[in-house]
């Protein structure tokens, strides 16, 4: 799934601004302007009895000539993704739109050095414990209170 959301995220910036794309590593002899989509970064923590959540947090760099056209390049991304109500739209494994979509949390651009602006990019996905954990769970527990044996 992870994969899926990372298309996504390129294919919604690619709709937007012209610029070659890097996953990975960027080169040395790199083609300028450029986006670098790095491996998000993955948190996990409980979110209720039958679930958790996993939050990934991904660090896209807008690469050009000038510190102002990376600005440039980064802040139309910014202001497509508000615009979308933070919304962006899943794609399929040739890249067309699937109709299903997932929202981003708050969008934060910031210069990291002369040339580059970096976009924090998080979002959350929400999975289910494995069937036979999420039994035992609701074996001790109703209504939040442990359940414990009648004498």
């Amino acid at each position: 799934m992870l994969e899926y959301e990372i298309a996504a995220i390129y294919y919604f910036v690619a709709g937007i601004i012209t610029a070659q794309a890097y996953f990975e590593e960027v080169p040395l002899d790199m083609v300028i302007p450029c986006v670098f989509y790095p491996t998000p970064t993955p948190a996990a923590s409980g979110f209720s009895v039958n679930a958790y959540m996993t939050e990934f947090a991904m660090y896209i760099k807008f690469i050009n000539h000038s510190t102002m056209a990376a600005y440039e390049m980064g802040e139309k991304v910014l202001q497509a993704i508000m615009g979308k109500r933070r919304k962006v739209p899943l794609v399929d494994e040739t890249g067309k739109q699937t109709g299903r979509s997932f929202r981003v949390n708050m969008p934060k651009l910031k210069k990291v050095e002369n040339g580059v602006y970096q976009m924090e990019l998080s979002w959350n996905r929400h999975t289910r414990y494995d069937a036979k954990e999420v039994t035992l769970a609701r074996d001790i527990f109703m209504n939040g209170l442990p359940v414990g044996k009648e004498d």
